[in-house]
């Protein structure tokens, strides 16, 4: 006789059969199933309550049949700020399936926070499953693509030392004009980390956006500071000794053939004033660390009009991606629900936490 499924929170002294299941559960990405980013991940979070893990377990008998994991965060909705959940981590076992446990899983994150907020392709079974439970599909995530070097962009070209010369020679118009000590004359600065100056950054930019998830410095610091097998570059531009804005870049591991075959602007903010002045320099300094590092290409995936408008503006194509922004909230629909009010770049949500380790 098959035993009762039963939804609990998960316990800490259950981190152990987690694991088990997640080892298992992903069996080809040990990385999910690794302790040490299993405790960032979970334990670390500055918003997470350590009696109350946000981990949802699916359970028949002693045997873990699913799991649904998130990310607590900050949400600003108008004027409000509401504490919300990124659902990351969302799986049942195949023994399990179609039973109605992904829904009674998501329906118990509900019951702890009633803002949710996802990321995912229509390739995937969540978003039929979560429409179903009054989820909206708020946009497309838009990701922008520049070629820098096409020859170290090209996994295949890379190991052909010659060809690879050859065709990034030829992709030389595709790139900007390599310009000598453009961060040091143009106020950006490399940034050792984050500190109560993009608190400040923070509390003066969200005004611009009616829904974005907050920046704080702890958050920032946990992210890409504190990721466990990463590292983030932060540029910090100023005028006046002020933060008017930041851009954090991961750069992929190199290769067997020492090329970086591709970069991503993993978060980036600005100040109201002279906003574009801001993005303009930080996609300029992110393109010359690019530039100065021979990467295959610069990518980055927002929602935002002026971003959007200035990666244009630069040469970044707008390249196919499945990935769509998914929430469900009780309250200030006409807010959440639509696109024009979102501000997001590719560090809200996993796509920068589970990128390969480059460290």
């Amino acid at each position: 006789m098959r035993n009762e499924i039963i939804i609990e929170q998960l316990k800490y002294t259950e981190k152990a059969a987690a694991l088990a299941f997640l080892q298992k559960a992903y069996a080809d990405n040990p990385r999910q199933s690794d302790p040490v980013f299993w405790n960032w991940h979970f334990i670390e979070s500055p918003h997470v309550v350590p009696e109350k893990l946000p981990i949802w377990l699916a359970k028949s008998g002693e045997r873990i049949a699913g799991q649904l994991a998130t990310l607590p965060v900050e949400l600003n909705i108008g004027v409000e700020k509401v504490k919300a959940l990124w659902v990351l981590d969302w799986i049942v076992d195949a023994d399990f399936r179609r039973q109605g446990i992904g829904k009674k899983l998501a329906m118990a994150a509900e019951e702890y926070s009633p803002y949710l907020l996802g990321v995912n392709t229509n390739q995937q079974h969540a978003p039929a499953l979560l429409l179903g439970l009054n989820w909206v599909v708020v946009s497309k995530i838009p990701r922008f693509h520049k070629i820098l070097f096409a020859g170290n962009a090209l996994r295949e070209l890379s190991r052909l030392g010659p060809v690879r010369g050859i065709v990034n020679f030829v992709s030389a118009p595709l790139r900007p004009r390599r310009r000598k000590n453009f961060i040091a004359s143009s106020g950006l600065r490399i940034l050792d980390g984050f500190d109560s100056a993009f608190d400040t950054l923070w509390s003066e930019s969200k005004k611009q956006w009616n829904c974005a998830v907050s920046r704080s410095s702890g958050m920032l610091d946990w992210q890409f500071k504190r990721q466990p097998g990463k590292k983030f570059d932060i540029l910090g531009y100023f005028e006046d000794g002020k933060l008017l804005g930041y851009a954090v870049l991961f750069f992929r591991k190199k290769d067997s053939n020492d090329s970086i075959a591709k970069a991503a602007v993993s978060d980036i903010c600005y100040h109201p004033d002279n906003p574009r002045q801001t993005v303009d320099t930080l996609l300029q300094g992110a393109m010359q660390l690019c530039l100065e590092r021979r990467a295959g290409g610069l990518v980055a995936d927002a929602i935002d009009d002026l971003l959007e408008d200035r990666l244009r503006h630069f040469g970044f194509w707008k390249v196919n991606s499945p990935l769509q922004l998914m929430a469900k909230s009780p309250a200030n629909q006409d807010l959440v629900y639509k696109r024009d009010n979102w501000f997001l770049t590719r560090g809200d949500s996993d796509i920068s936490i589970f990128e390969d380790s480059n460290a």
